[in-house]
């Protein structure tokens, strides 16, 4: 960074969040734009990107730790090094690939930290399957991303940004640095897995 001032995020209000759209060529242009301005000690780029990008990283955080503070915390920790990295940024790929890689290795760290301390299991976001239209699709995907921490991690992520984000196989394999045939596997496996879990679920139930 050239000027003297440390962004730390302080100011990141996670909670006033506004859905940011997905499929958008001339977005990934204004990204890359932003980026530059940023490297450039820019605050209201970085407030423009924040408002951008703090809903899908919050929520691919929660689906995947069902913590509500630790996804805050997280989703802050990304923009403190989106912010650190912005000098050094080249857009070799979509802006949302290399943001979602950011965000893959912070909760592999925290994943990491979790196995070393004990844990509560929280269930404040499951809901009761009951009130699921059975043929509605999006519930369902609902109902599944919501059993997320029954599946290991590299299932986990893969489904989350191919369901979530709509990512393609390719860019789930760059971010997650692995090969297409893997990820079209673990995302297989995680359905399959899933609906193991909700079947075993509506039996004891």
């Amino acid at each position: 960074m050239n000027g003297t001032r440390a962004w730390t995020g302080n100011n990141l209000g996670l909670l006033c969040m506004s859905e940011a759209d997905s499929n958008d060529s001339a977005r990934s242009e204004r990204e890359v734009s932003l980026m530059k301005r940023i490297s450039k000690d820019d605050q209201l780029a970085m407030e423009e990107l924040i408002g951008l990008w703090k809903l899908p990283l919050f929520r691919f955080f929660l689906r995947s730790l069902n913590h509500h503070q630790d996804s805050e915390d997280l989703t802050q920790r990304v923009f403190i090094r989106v912010y650190r990295s912005s000098a050094r940024y080249v857009p070799k790929a979509k802006f949302s690939t290399w943001i979602f890689t950011v965000a893959r290795n912070l909760l592999i760290d925290e994943i990491k930290k979790r196995q070393r301390r004990p844990q509560i299991v929280s269930d404040e976001h499951i809901e009761n399957r009951n009130s699921m239209n059975s043929g509605n699709l999006q519930e369902w995907n609902e109902i599944l991303l919501r059993r997320l921490d029954t599946i290991p991690e590299n299932q986990k992520t893969a489904l989350l940004l191919r369901v979530q984000r709509e990512l393609s196989y390719k860019e789930i394999a760059e971010v997650m640095k692995t090969t297409e045939s893997s990820v079209k596997t673990w995302i297989h496996r995680a359905r399959l897995d899933l609906k193991s879990s909700l079947s075993s679920t509506d039996k004891t139930s």
